[in-house]
């Protein structure tokens, strides 16, 4: 059974296990092996999470999940606003053995529910990512433009995906 449910200072270390084995699960080939622990060590550090779940904590809309799957966490998502009724998907990450279960879908529609007003939700999603690009396109997402992002001197297309939400609302 999935369940998801708000993160607390508790799922921290289940957060950064998550994080180690889908970035390197997801981004291996992509990203230099260099950058992957740069990057989960710097954004996954206990303090990072720490000032993240505390944030969440004090929000009247929370924007941190976890997912369980009978009992034990396999996932997280985390979303922020960027104006009135629209926010961004910062980050969803399930252990890859927990895919195409319905996770990341259920994620999605815990946000639409609990971030009411909402009308957008986007993500951006480096091009190379075609499992992250694929989970997008099953959830309703579509392809809106693309940028180019250089991270340590390489230069990475990242394409933003949306999903329209204001589809389906009385009066709209």
């Amino acid at each position: 059974m999935i369940t998801i449910r708000f993160v607390s200072n508790e799922d921290i270390p289940h957060v950064q296990s998550i994080a180690h084995e889908t970035w390197n699960y997801t981004y291996k080939g992509i990203y230099s092996e260099g950058y992957i622990q740069n990057f989960l060590s710097r954004a996954y550090s206990n303090e990072n999470l720490s000032r993240s779940v505390e944030r969440d904590f004090q929000s009247a809309k929370r924007q941190f999940l976890i997912a369980e799957f009978n009992g034990k966490v396999v996932g997280y998502a985390q979303t922020r606003q960027v104006q009135e009724e629209e926010y961004e998907l910062l980050r969803i990450y399930i252990r890859p053995e927990y895919h195409k279960m319905g996770i990341g879908k259920e994620f999605i529609r815990k946000f639409t529910q609990d971030l009411k007003p909402i009308n957008k939700m986007f993500a951006w999603v480096g091009k190379e990512n075609h499992r992250g690009r694929a989970f997008y396109e099953k959830s309703g997402f579509k392809e809106i433009e693309e940028m180019i992002e250089t991270i340590e001197g390489q230069s990475k297309t990242q394409v933003k995906y949306e999903l329209d939400i204001s589809q389906g609302k009385a009066g709209s």
